[in-house]
């Protein structure tokens, strides 16, 4: 079994121990475990081999030892004991917003609900209502959440989708049936949702590779089948398509499969008017770099390819230079076991350390969310005192930043006092209660905030989750227009479930003008190079490196942090 097919059944653990409602660290631990198979470049079977399960991060003698079971029979006990008990079909049910796991037993117990469908039908003959802690309007609710779900599950959020799919080459250039294998699509231009895995590939016997694919272990199901060309479903349900040329037509193949549509009729345009055949030149070319020169056109990067003014760039030689991983030089937004995070601040900062960084904020949560410990007025003195501490042990390139993720309260207040945030290197402001305010006064709480003197950055400032919550209904202009004119910095969040700002608003930021910071919002150490996911969203948004502050060099952000509104 590969990585992929074992952590799945660690992750399906996870989903029906916490339908059973069993104790949390170890369905983290089960998750844990599940995200670093999924990441492991080693084969879990060489490791098991070696008798080295052990020496895996997060993977302890009872995990090892469940892993051996399944490379030997393809399942564990424990698994097949929750099955038993527990219907899997439920575990779709996890994502539903506003619907956790309590709830999902009782509607399973009480109701018979044992998935969408069912807790569908039951919602929509009233019968969701007679449940505890239901009632009229909490059913008409969920039947809104319910049609809401699953608008969004119609496409996958890149942080679940990109690495799966380059697990999924990498495995598939292992079986030797393939010379070249990449991501094409949405896929390859970045986009946030992404609506299968697309692949394109070459080899020197193209009917060879295509019966690799369809016979692969990550391939559930074959949907249509063509000369070089097949459609199929994988194992974790997503639809996907591979292409396979050969060799010498390679570069066209992937130039036409990332597209976008738009972006090719926009290149078939221009190649009509300078008398050529687009479709020919990429028969012929031997790169994409030829296909863009051949219509005297630099080569634009995939994640322009989207139509939207980027041919038209490229002849006027305006392409940006987009902003590259290498370009951060520290993060402005995590947390430490001060709130909700899992590390200490100086583990936090090591990890900063690691990554090349100059400077690494600590921006814990204020009091007004509970649930994740937020900092009163006095834990937040002390933490400050912990931070100049070890700032005082450390070298002198690299700086701990004092700083609060600041909760807007619902009148748009700040959560702590402003004498107090004054005092703070920096404070990320965000919106963590009561998203579902009517457009008018959410803007104008955000506005508020923004106008307060205090505030450096608003943190994911439409409160999206990719696939489980809708943005907030905000007038994206007025609160533009604020964080313009109070110059704030607007952040996207690099978590790969949020990705906030989008690509749209971060352009609109760009053009008019507002800083754009890129943060992780991390938790633990590993979440740092999340920023990554970032990038590509900036990329995107056609950001240069000098329009993110957290690029700018310590002293010279520290100047417009401090100084900026003089």
């Amino acid at each position: 079994m590969n990585n992929y097919a074992i952590a799945r059944v660690f992750t399906r653990i996870a989903d029906l121990m916490e339908i059973q409602g069993q104790n949390a660290f170890k369905i983290r631990a089960y998750r844990n475990a599940a995200q670093t198979m999924q990441e492991l470049t080693e084969s879990l079977e060489v490791l098991a081999e070696r008798d080295e399960l052990e020496s895996v991060p997060g993977i302890g003698e009872a995990i090892a030892q469940k892993t051996r079971d399944i490379l030997a029979t393809g399942t564990t006990k424990l698994y097949e004991n929750l099955k038993a008990e527990v219907p899997e079909t439920l575990i779709g049910l996890l994502d539903l917003p506003g619907f956790g796991p309590k709830k999902i037993q009782t509607a399973w117990k009480e109701l018979g609900v044992r998935n969408l469908d069912d807790l569908e039908r039951a919602a929509a003959e009233h019968r969701v209502r007679t449940l505890p802690g239901m009632g009229e309007k909490s059913e008409g609710k969920l039947l809104e959440a319910l049609a809401a779900f699953r608008r969004r599950k119609e496409r996958l959020p890149i942080g679940l989708a990109l690495p799966y799919a380059e697990g999924l080459a990498r495995l598939l250039l292992q079986t030797g049936a393939f010379e070249r294998l990449e991501l094409a699509g949405s896929l390859r231009r970045r986009q946030d949702l992404v609506g299968d895995y697309d692949f394109v590939a070459s080899a020197a016997d193209p009917a060879a590779a295509i019966e690799a694919f369809a016979g692969h272990s990550e391939v559930r199901e074959v949907r249509e089948r063509r000369e070089g060309h097949i459609q199929a479903v994988a194992q974790n349900g997503a639809p996907m398509e591979l292409r396979v040329v050969v060799p010498e037509r390679f570069a066209g193949a992937w130039h036409r499969a990332t597209g976008s549509a738009a972006h090719l009729e926009a290149l078939a345009r221009l190649a009509t008017e300078k008398g050529l055949d687009l479709p020919e030149i990429q028969a012929r070319a031997g790169s994409e770099e030829e296909i863009y020169a051949a219509l005297g056109l630099p080569c634009i990067p995939p994640e322009l390819r989207e139509g939207r003014g980027e041919v038209e760039a490229a002849l006027g030689g305006l392409l940006p230079k987009l902003i590259e991983v290498s370009d951060i030089r520290g993060v402005l937004h995590a947390h430490s076991t001060w709130s909700d995070g899992s590390a200490s601040i100086e583990r936090m900062a090591a990890a900063a350390r690691e990554l090349g960084f100059a400077f690494h904020a600590v921006t814990d949560h204020s009091q007004a969310l509970g649930i994740a410990r937020g900092l009163n007025p006095e834990r937040l003195r002390q933490q400050i005192a912990e931070i100049d501490a070890l700032n005082a042990t450390l070298p002198g390139d690299f700086r701990v930043l004092k700083g609060i993720e600041c909760d807007i309260l619902p009148d748009g207040t700040m959560d702590l006092p402003l004498d107090l945030l004054a005092e703070l290197d920096v404070v990320v402001a965000s919106v963590h209660s009561q998203q579902r305010q009517d457009r008018e006064t959410i803007t104008t709480r955000v506005v508020k905030a923004l106008e307060s003197g205090v505030v450096d950055i608003l943190a994911h400032p439409t409160g999206r989750i990719l696939g489980m919550r809708d943005p907030q209904d905000l007038d994206m202009d007025r609160v533009m227009d604020a964080a313009l004119a109070n110059r704030v910095a607007m952040e996207i969040n690099a978590y790969p479930d949020r990705l906030d700002l989008n690509d749209v608003y971060a352009r609109q930021a760009k053009e008019r003008g507002i800083p754009i910071t890129i943060n992780p919002d991390a938790h633990r150490p590993e979440h740092l190079s999340l920023y990554e996911y970032g990038i590509c969203q900036a990329r995107r948004a056609w950001l240069e490196a000098e329009e993110v502050i957290n690029t700018w060099p310590l002293d010279r952000l520290l100047q417009w942090l401090h100084h900026r509104h003089d």
